[in-house]
């Protein structure tokens, strides 16, 4: 078999699965994600790079008259890169999404590229492929590469810039690009950030103290860059330094929900995106990996410093997809030493393919409750001017709902009693839905869920009413009574009833 044939068979059934429901709107398991960072990319192309000065808004309204002031909408808490990135891809090609999945889809097969190239320094010649494989497939990387935009940049620099690492001592241009290659992921993600830490570790270990102080002072240096970044873009206006700061601390400071339900919420998180199979060998392979391959491990150092983040938002697993497939592979080869243990290596390998494909083939093709939303925002789109802002009374998802709305909107996420216009805006207190009648004088439109159209215009329902969780009201609820009474016009839209105030 000629040397290229198992990485190009890899690379052509990884990207053939990501082109499942390619053009399809974002319906499937976290792609809010994808949402919130295409609306901030579209900002840049809608306003320009000069009024954005680089920075992720999260405004979303043709018109941004209708925002007392917009700039208040800022997005601090990650770097601008892969915002930036996007963005260039929604101007050459126009914003939709099969052009997000197919930007991060190119990530995604540079992350490929990148392991190939770094495992060939790690494991055995006649286990890269198989390495390859393990991280090629696993759910995690296979499926969220093309969701979590941040992570999928994040996750392709770094692994390009350990792949040039372990090349250092053969010539300048990989120590050139190291360096390269770690500022690039810096900017896009925290991530970044711990590769840089774990490849100054790896040169102090190696005792290049004065390489590792550079390295080190890289992240230093980037971090500081990121902050003046922030000053610079709103230093009257906009505290984003001390509300980047805060969500740090607040993120690293949440309570666990308790020590037995975050462990075994982890442990369900490992077995499912990692396969049970690729999770068994990590644990055989665990006591032969090479230093460097535990070093890769502090990618994942999310799951420590924000615990219970990470445990209420599964894709943060994402960037230990190349510790636990080098873990696997070691497991693998720790097996086949014994004649006694290859067949126990080969079923192991076979139940991680086969999970493997059912979750994976699980999350492309299943579209869920977001479905809710991109009905009540295709309502609002259709049914709003663009000067027009519109109070939204079911229970909202604030960072996918505004995308397909492209209007002003505010509304209740599920959990937290307060009315918001973007996450990164402030927040009103709104304990119970009727509570929301003392904003009416800030909206000029309200949105209203029937619940008895839902049933038969939601595919998501299947046919029954929906819940009293997704807030939709009946005929009879005090609230959709009183805006019967004082509305000047109704506007109804499949599931949903566009009330307009004035």
């Amino acid at each position: 078999m000629k040397r290229w044939a198992a990485p190009a068979a890899i690379v052509v059934l990884f990207a053939a699965a990501l082109f499942i429901h390619l053009g399809r709107p974002f319906l499937r398991h976290r792609e809010m994600v994808a949402s919130q960072y295409a609306i901030m990319a579209r900002n840049h192309v809608r306003l320009g790079y000069a009024a954005t000065r680089l920075a992720s808004y999260e405004v979303s309204a043709p018109d941004l008259s209708v925002y007392p002031y917009w700039r208040e909408y800022c997005y601090p808490n990650r770097p601008f890169l892969s915002v930036l990135i996007t963005s260039l891809w929604f101007r050459i090609f126009g914003d939709g999404e099969a052009v997000l999945r197919l930007s991060l889809l190119l990530a995604a097969l540079g992350s490929l590229f990148a392991f190939w190239k770094l495992a060939e320094r790690i494991v055995e010649p006649r286990w890269v492929g198989l390495a390859t494989a393990i991280f090629a497939f696993n759910p995690m990387f296979w499926y969220f590469s093309i969701v979590a935009v941040h992570l999928t940049y994040a996750l392709a620099f770094s692994l390009a810039a350990w792949a040039c690492r372990v090349r250092w001592d053969e010539g300048r241009r990989f120590r050139v690009l190291t360096v390269v290659f770690l500022f690039l992921a810096c900017e896009t993600d925290w991530p970044g950030y711990y590769a840089t830490l774990a490849i100054a570790l790896d040169a102090l270990l190696q005792k290049r103290r004065l390489e590792a102080a550079g390295l080190f002072s890289l992240g230093l240096g980037t971090f500081g860059l990121h902050v003046l970044h922030l000053l610079w873009v709103d230093p009257d206006h906009g505290p984003f330094v001390r509300r980047l700061l805060s969500a740090g601390v607040q993120r690293s400071a949440q309570a666990l929900p308790g020590p037995f339900a975050f462990l075994f919420g982890e442990a369900r998180e490992i077995g499912l995106y990692f396969t049970v199979g690729a999770a068994i060998l990590a644990a055989i392979g665990f006591r032969r990996l090479p230093r460097r391959v535990w070093l890769l491990a502090l990618l994942g150092l999310d799951e420590v410093l924000f615990m219970r983040w990470s445990h209420h938002h599964d894709y943060l697993s994402y960037p230990l997809a190349p510790f636990i497939a080098l873990a696997a592979t070691k497991g693998v080869e720790t097996l086949w030493a014994s004649s006694r243990f290859k067949l126990a290596a080969q079923g192991l390998l076979a139940l991680a393919a086969a999970q493997s494909l059912w979750i994976t083939g699980s999350r492309l093709t299943r579209e869920g409750a977001y479905e809710v939303n991109y009905r009540a925002a295709l309502a609002i789109r259709g049914s709003a001017a663009p000067q027009d802002r519109v109070l939204i009374t079911i229970a909202d998802e604030r960072q996918f709902t505004p995308y397909y709305a492209d209007r002003f909107t505010g509304g209740v996420e599920p959990g937290e009693p307060a009315l918001m216009i973007h996450p990164s805006g402030g927040r009103f207190p709104a304990q119970s839905v009727e509570d929301l009648e003392r904003y009416f004088p800030d909206f000029t439109l309200v949105l209203v869920g029937d619940p008895d159209r839902a049933a038969s215009e939601i595919a998501f329902f299947k046919g029954k009413r929906p819940t009293e969780d997704f807030r939709f009201l009946g005929p009879d609820h005090p609230l959709r009574r009183k805006l019967e009474t004082t509305a000047v016009s109704k506007t109804i839209v499949g599931a949903f009833i566009v009330y307009r105030l004035r």
